[in-house]
């Protein structure tokens, strides 16, 4: 299994979790995603342009929009740095690295197990409790 493949399946796990959402791709430059669900969603971002190298901190600038969060599924192999978040911000990483772009402000979630999903869950109800 490839990185790649990796954040494929991370990314239609969370568009069959979510009730609304946007996707996108973040590679050379930033391109939304149709609504696509299953294969036809890995297929869609597959073919949404060549892959590369990452300007994720411009990617992230440049998806406008007021959302209760943002999930950046990434190898982090990227070529700027990530500005701090104004929302709920988290950066999952397909590939432990040590040293990764989402420390900070962002929420960082080295690992790309379904469980990701609890743990983001789980983050937020104890966030809005406390």
């Amino acid at each position: 299994m490839t990185r790649a493949d990796a954040g494929y399946g991370l990314a239609v796990l969370v568009r069959e979790l979510c009730k609304t959402l946007e996707i996108y791709s973040l590679w050379d430059r930033t391109v939304r995603i149709p609504a696509r669900r299953g294969f036809a969603l890995r297929d869609a971002i597959y073919g949404s342009q060549p892959h590369g190298g990452t300007m994720l901190g411009a990617a992230v600038e440049a998806v406008a929009g007021t959302y209760d969060r943002r999930i950046v599924i990434t190898d982090e192999q990227a070529h700027d740095k990530i500005p701090a978040p104004t929302f709920a911000g988290y950066v999952i990483n397909v590939a432990s690295y040590k040293h990764g772009v989402g420390y900070g402000p962002w929420m960082h979630i080295d690992g790309w197990s379904e469980a990701v999903i609890d743990f983001i869950r789980e983050f937020e109800s104890y966030r809005s409790v406390n």
